[in-house]
Formats: C-alpha cells, structure tokens, sequence
C-alpha cells in the first residue's frame, strides 16, 4: 500500500519534467524557502557546513549562499523530473558538456574510466547531459523505499547504460576492467573504517579510500567532472577535466587531497550548488570536538545497526 501511495505521489514528477525548464524551476522554486523553515536540522546543517569552509564570509554572506542553496534544492525536484522523465533528447536549452575530448584520450589508452565528481545540486541534469554524450555508467545509493527506487533507475536507465549499487565494488572493478567508463560521486562521510583524513577547506577530512582502490583494481584513468549552472541562463554547463596525473600513485592522502582540492575549487565558482545538507564533516579525527554540536553524527548508524 506505501509503494502504491508513494507512486500516485509521482506521477506530477512526470508532467513537471515535460515543462520548459524554466517553466519547472519557476513553479518548485517557493519551495526553497519551506523546505529551509520545514527542515530546521539540515538548515542548521548546512548553516555549520558554510561556516567552516566559509571562515572568510561574513554572517550575512553566508546566510545568502544558504538561502540560495534551499532555492537550489528546490529546483533539483524541476531537474531531476527533467532528468528522469523527458522524452527524447535534451537540447542546448538544457545545457552542454565540455572535455569530452580528455575521455577519448583517455579511451585511447584502452583502459576503463573513472569519472569522479560531486554532489552538486544540478547532478542529475548534469549526469543525463553526460551520459548522452557518451556511454556512461552510474554508482546510485539504493532508496529504503522501492517504488522511489524503482521510479528512480526506471528514469536514470532511459539515458545511462547501467547502474552500480555502490557497495558492488567487484562488479564496478571488473566493468572498469572492460574498458566502460564509470561515474562516480564519492564525496561523503563513510566513517572512519573506509577513510582517511585528508585537507578539504582546510578541514582535516574522512575522504573515502575506496577511490584509489577502484582505480588501482579497475586499472582506470581518473579524471574529475562536475556540473554547475549558469545563474542568468538556467543552462548547466558539464566540464570535463584532463585526467589527474600518475593516479593512484601509490600514496592514498596524496591522490585522496588531489580530489578533494579539485572539489574544492569547483565548489568555489558557486558555493551555493554544492550539496550542503548532508553531513560531510561528521567524523571527525580523535580528539577533535564534534563539528556539528548538539548532533550526534554517528546516531544514525547506531540505529541502523540495532534494527
């Protein structure tokens, strides 16, 4: 009976996603402001996020980039029902990509790809964009709820080859393997057991290990990607990057710091579409106070792993 009411819930995703793409930001936009009244944990969250990657703004400029960053949010519904339920292909309206001639070159060497990149708000417009500009496959954390999940890879299958469960490490190995390029968005806290502590914003930072040892194990060439948008014409622009050199290179907080300074510095055009809202500095090294005061950052796991 949930999946059932969940799915009649969807179906208005679907006409939204038939809508100009300006059209759709203009109708889900007044939701920024009701999502930052209605989530009060994630807006402090993204509150002590800017903060600390942010010492340099001042109180009001931050609350800025927060305010835009809950309009952003907002207008991921408009472009993830534009990403997941558009019909044909998307034109210049919508966006474009740049560096496809770095992953040819990178394909000439007849190795797999690992195109790493972050969770900026415009990702799922930016991954369909990609992913129909060249063969792609995704990484996807699986949804507790199947008829989202369901509607979630039947959409992301219209225009990518394939989709990893993120914990099908051996699968992704061997399609790199193959020689398949694979996109992945690796830029969360994974605890302590799976990162090391490397600078981002200058914040010793749990980065997960688990990029250099799909790299070493996939044989891959590396290289970073990500999607912003551009704030007067809505369009987002997808740039490629050139491959990082001698990655892995043997030394993981080496190669780990190389892509979170590429994250940092894509981050810095628009502080404001990154993903604030998760907790990336949850872990945090020992003896270190907790950056997020008056959370427990592990709560979560704890009940995860009691039920």
């Amino acid at each position: 009976m949930i999946d059932f009411l969940t799915w009649i819930l969807l179906q208005p995703i679907r006409l939204l996603g038939r809508m100009p793409p300006g059209a759709a930001r203009a109708l889900v936009r007044p939701l920024g402001p009701l999502f930052a009244l209605a989530l009060p944990s994630r807006r402090r969250i993204a509150e002590r996020n800017i903060e600390l990657c942010f010492p340099e703004m001042s109180a009001e400029e931050r609350q800025d980039v927060v305010r835009r960053h809950f309009r952003f949010l907002a207008e991921m519904l408009a472009e993830g029902a534009i990403a997941w339920c558009r019909p044909g292909t998307l034109d210049e309206r919508f966006g474009t990509v740049e560096g496809l001639e770095h992953l040819e070159r990178a394909r000439a060497t007849g190795k797999g790809i690992l195109l790493l990149t972050g969770h900026a708000t415009s990702l799922e417009l930016g991954g369909r964009l990609l992913c129909e500009a060249t063969p792609t496959w995704g990484v996807y954390r699986p949804q507790r709820n199947q008829a989202v999940e369901k509607f979630q890879n039947r959409g992301r299958l219209r225009y990518a080859r394939g989709m990893f469960r993120r914990n099908e490490l051996r699968a992704m190995v061997r399609h790199l393997r193959a020689g398949k390029l694979l996109w992945y968005a690796p830029d969360q806290d994974f605890g302590p057991q799976r990162s090391i502590f490397v600078p981002f914003f200058g914040l010793a930072t749990a980065t997960a290990t688990g990029i250099s040892n799909m790299a070493r194990m996939g044989d891959a060439v590396v290289l970073g990607m990500y999607p912003l948008r551009d704030a007067e014409s809505g369009r987002v622009r997808v740039v490629i990057e050139p491959p990082f050199e001698h990655f892995p290179s043997g030394d993981d907080a080496y190669d780990l710091a190389r892509f979170n300074a590429f994250l940092e510095r894509q981050i810095r055009q628009d502080p404001a579409q990154y993903f604030w809202v998760h907790r990336r500095f949850k872990t945090a090294p020992e003896g270190e106070a907790n950056r997020y005061p008056g959370v427990n950052p592990h709560r979560k796991r704890k009940r995860r792993q009691q039920s």
